[in-house]
């Protein structure tokens, strides 16, 4: 998973980033709200880890303008000095998934951070990705059906609507498709991309009718969610 660190105490997020680059994460590492959310214009992550107290702006802002921007639902877990029952309530009510008291475990750390981005999509465990009715997307036998019928897509077809479905409710960028689908390829461009979103939504039939939407968000991507 691509990981997005919030933190200005360099030796604590040096060690974070140690911890999970040793599980095969991609870890970023931002000092300032403000760096951070410049960044998530440019690139958005399967996890947010955000301290709270900052010198410019607080965690808190940071996930208020996160749950407020045309990004989607983002795993966001809090790593903070904060330890009152007070800040942890109005943590998980202003929408993170998790919070953690500083010093953080290791191995605590990485289960909740394995444990959101499972439930957002991030790491894809089971053969057929759960939630996406009238839809079926088997992974195992590469296929996805239609209210129980078998709709005919290409390899790359069916890669990126898996990889959508996958990560519901998300702002996926094109530059993320392009490397998780196409592997960054020099000779495929961002209009690949278009195109193939455009065929999916048509051989899928995503419109309102089955309850879903495929939708652009300018100069940054495409968002699958419910419709409704």
């Amino acid at each position: 998973m691509r990981i997005d660190i919030l933190e200005d105490d360099p030796d604590q997020a040096e060690l974070i980033k140690h911890w999970l680059a040793e599980e095969g994460h991609e870890v970023h590492w931002y000092r300032s709200g403000g760096d951070l959310t410049r960044a998530l214009h440019r690139d958005v992550p399967d996890v947010l880890l955000l301290d709270w107290v900052l010198p410019e702006s607080s965690g808190m802002d940071v996930l208020t303008w996160v749950r407020q921007s045309f990004l989607g639902r983002i795993p966001v877990v809090f790593i903070t000095a904060q330890d009152s029952e007070e800040h942890v309530v109005a943590a998980l009510t202003a929408g993170a998934d998790d919070y953690l008291v500083k010093p953080p475990r290791r191995r605590e750390l990485l289960a909740r951070v394995q444990a959101v981005g499972r439930r957002a999509g991030a790491i894809q465990q089971a053969e057929v990705i759960p939630g996406t009715d009238p839809y079926t997307v088997d992974v195992g036998r590469r296929q996805i059906l239609l209210r129980g019928k078998p709709v005919e897509l290409t390899s790359k077809e069916f890669d990126l609507a898996a990889y959508m479905f996958a990560n519901a409710g998300r702002l996926v960028k094109r530059g993320v498709l392009l490397e998780r689908v196409w592997g960054r390829s020099q000779t495929i461009t961002t209009r690949t991309v278009d195109a193939h979103i455009s065929r999916i939504r048509k051989k899928l039939e995503i419109d309102e009718g089955n309850g879903w939407r495929l939708i652009s968000v300018y100069q940054h991507g495409y968002r699958l969610e419910r419709a409704g």
